[in-house]
């Protein structure tokens, strides 16, 4: 992981700088006093100093031998779960399918303590129904089953 970490890292913060270049060509709004290059520059130097942690762990880490089979394992457990997750949402709604996805992936991480079983999936869901739904009125697919 030592080395992921660093080249991610630098990837990171490669692609933070470029996209704080890109926002110098964003159009001037002498009326304004924050332009709309304002805020892709914060997210950027956000990404920088994220990028800039990301190496410094990777430095500070100890090298410890992993099984290349237990991550390929895991990492395709992982994208199935997701694949199902996208294949089901048209059916049974994203709420259900987000909620039952969050559930499996605790689980399928080990996770046995049953109120952060319950609490994040629910939480994660309350979350999204009043920032996404309510506030910035995003539409949710609420599946076929329940049309």
């Amino acid at each position: 992981m030592k080395n992921a970490n660093s080249i991610s890292g630098l990837l990171v913060i490669i692609i933070a700088g470029f996209f704080y270049a890109l926002t110098f060509d964003f159009p001037d709004s002498s009326n304004q006093a924050i332009g709309a290059e304002f805020m892709p520059r914060v997210y950027c130097i956000f990404l920088f100093v994220l990028g800039a942690m990301l190496i410094f762990q990777g430095a500070r880490e100890k090298v410890e031998p992993t099984r290349e089979e237990d991550t390929f394992k895991y990492s395709a457990i992982t994208m199935l779960l997701v694949l199902v997750y996208l294949i089901i949402i048209p059916f049974i709604g994203f709420y259900i399918s987000t909620f039952l996805l969050i559930l499996s992936l605790l689980l399928f991480s080990k996770v046995k303590n049953w109120i952060i079983l319950i609490s994040i999936p629910i939480g994660t869901n309350l979350f999204i129904l009043i920032f996404f739904q309510n506030f910035l009125n995003v539409s949710i697919p609420m599946g076929s089953l329940f049309s």
